[in-house]
C-alpha cells in the first residue's frame, strides 16, 4: 500500500476518534432552593368618595354650572373629595385632569369645539391630603396602611377661559358649550 494512502487512512481514523470523544464531554450542574420569601404587588386607586359633594366656584362664589356664563379671563374651580388607596414602597405618581373628560357639548358645533380646546389647555389640578406631597403633575403618595386602607383627599380642578390681549381673539368660542359632567382625574404611577 502506498505510504500516502496509509497515512490518510490513519489520520481519518484518528480524527473520527477525536470527534467521537467530543460528543461525550460533560458539563456538570447542580441547583438548590434558597427560600426567598413572598412578594406582594401594591396598588394605586382613586375613587369618587361622594359623587354629589363637588362644588363649582367663580372666585369664592358658588355657581350653578347650568346657568353660569363663562367669559374670557374667567377661572372657575371644582372642589370635591376622593378616596385614594396607595400601597407600595417608593410610590410616586402623576396626577392630571384627563383631557378627554373635557368635551364639547356638540362636537359638530365649532364654538363648542373651540371653547373645549381653550379650557382643556388651561385645566390645572391640585390634590391635598394626608400622605400626599408635591404638586401636580408630580406627586409623592405615602403608602396607606397594609391591607389597602383608603385616605380621603381634596381635589381642586381649575379651568380658565383665557383672555388674549387682542380684542375679539376669543370670538370663535362665543356661545360655545362644554360638558364637564364627566370630569376625570387620573393618577398614574411613575416609579
Amino acid at each position: 500500500m502506498n505510504k500516502l494512502l496509509v497515512s490518510a487512512i490513519a489520520g481519518a481514523a484518528g480524527l473520527t476518534l477525536l470527534l467521537g470523544g467530543a460528543g461525550t464531554f460533560a458539563l456538570w450542574n447542580s441547583s438548590t432552593s434558597i427560600a426567598g420569601g413572598t412578594i406582594t404587588a401594591g396598588t394605586l386607586l382613586v375613587a369618587d368618595s361622594a359623587p354629589t359633594n363637588g362644588v363649582w366656584k367663580s372666585g369664592s362664589t358658588v355657581i350653578t354650572m347650568s346657568s353660569y356664563r363663562i367669559v374670557p379671563g374667567d377661572t372657575i374651580t371644582y372642589t370635591k373629595s376622593v378616596d385614594i388607596t396607595a400601597t407600595g414602597d417608593n410610590l410616586v405618581a402623576t396626577a392630571v385632569v384627563d383631557p378627554a373628560s373635557i368635551v364639547p357639548t356638540n362636537a359638530a358645533t365649532p364654538a363648542d369645539v373651540k371653547l373645549a380646546s381653550y379650557i382643556t389647555k388651561t385645566a390645572a389640578l391640585a390634590i391635598t391630603g394626608s400622605g400626599i406631597t408635591g404638586t401636580s403633575p408630580s406627586l409623592t403618595i405615602t403608602p396607606t396602611a397594609t391591607g389597602g386602607a383608603t385616605r380621603t383627599a381634596t381635589v381642586t380642578v381649575s379651568v380658565t377661559f383665557p383672555k388674549n390681549g387682542t380684542p375679539g381673539f376669543e370670538n370663535d368660542a362665543k356661545l360655545g358649550s362644554v360638558n364637564l359632567g364627566a370630569l376625570a382625574v387620573t393618577l398614574t404611577q411613575t416609579t
